[in-house]
């Protein structure tokens, strides 16, 4: 899917075909392209459908790279799927062209777009290329933003229902958070070199200004970092609070199965004793024999438990 917007004093959607050179800026979006969609890009921007390519992959490694006539920009965003992990995607700059293309639906993109359809979009456009590109880069910072301070509150949620109560639901969903900000971790990195370039290279595109807000979203980035590296050492001391809670529950059953095995080991001693077929035994042959055997068990059996109580095993009262 194609989206093209160009600005030559007034904002408005465009056609590919007709993209020329008396707009000051335009912008492509490329979502998912076919082949006959990426073919008739690549002949109108003059850019290899190979190169092209090259945004579309989302294993593609952050970076800048400066060709003969156009720029490169590889960058990681965040990508809201089943789990929420991250996705690379291109940016090719080339004269007043700049050009988003990405496989996967990036929502920071989408937020972009609508933004030029209602809040004044020619404050976007008049200030050039370098600023808006930094717009695009910073509302990929802000979707990065939002997911971990709601992860945040998350957290705390999830903290109170392990110390109310600890279940298998609870360690996988941890062990889902520590995946998604292992990726944060490993984009926020590589994006951070991306803006280190950005704000020191003298690059045409941008002015010093624009090189100035990058170096404003280079410090934002180092937050979200230590944000990210914070709660992922939050969610370290919680995995390892639920192996402990999930020690303490195998520690009680076997507390349980002890006493249970104890409380009628010495019974079944003494009936065993009872049952052994010698001619003499004691109380063999008195009309009371039974229930002085079973007494004596039962004298057994709330001894122990007065024992396992006075240890605290379990509440006899």
């Amino acid at each position: 899917m194609l989206r093209v917007i160009g600005y030559d004093g007034v904002v408005k959607e465009i056609t590919l075909d007709d993209i020329n050179e008396n707009y000051t800026l335009i912008w492509i979006d490329c979502y998912d392209p076919s082949n006959e969609e990426l073919a008739k890009l690549s002949k109108k921007i003059e850019i290899d459908v190979n190169e092209l390519s090259i945004g579309l992959d989302e294993q593609e490694v952050p970076r800048v790279e400066e060709e003969d006539d156009y720029y490169l920009i590889i960058y990681k965003a965040p990508l809201f799927e089943e789990d929420i992990t991250t996705t690379s995607f291109g940016i090719f700059i080339k004269d007043n062209i700049l050009l988003t293309i990405h496989s996967d639906k990036i929502k920071a993109i989408g937020r972009l777009y609508n933004l030029l359809k209602t809040k004044s979009p020619k404050i976007l456009f008049e200030r050039g290329i370098g600023f808006f590109l930094y717009n695009l880069l910073n509302q990929i910072t802000r979707s990065y933003s939002r997911i971990l301070l709601n992860l945040e509150d998350e957290l705390d949620v999830l903290e109170d229902r392990l110390l109310v109560e600890y279940n298998k639901q609870i360690t996988e969903e941890i062990l889902q958070l520590r995946k998604m900000l292992v990726y944060f971790h490993k984009a926020l990195i590589s994006n951070k070199e991306v803006l280190s370039v950005l704000k020191r290279k003298y690059l045409p595109i941008t002015t010093q200004e624009d090189r100035a807000n990058f170096e404003d979203l280079y410090y934002d980035t180092l937050q979200l970092i230590d944000m990210e590296t914070t709660y992922r050492e939050l969610l370290v001391s919680m995995m390892d609070m639920c192996l402990s809670l999930e020690n303490i529950r195998m520690n009680q059953v076997m507390k349980i199965l002890t006493m249970v095995t104890t409380l009628f080991a010495v019974p079944m001693w003494i009936t065993g004793i009872f049952g052994m077929n010698f001619k003499y035994m004691p109380l063999v042959d008195s009309p009371n024999g039974f229930w002085v055997v079973m007494g004596i068990s039962l004298l057994v059996l709330f001894a122990l438990a007065y024992v396992f109580g006075r240890e605290k095993w379990f509440k006899l009262w």
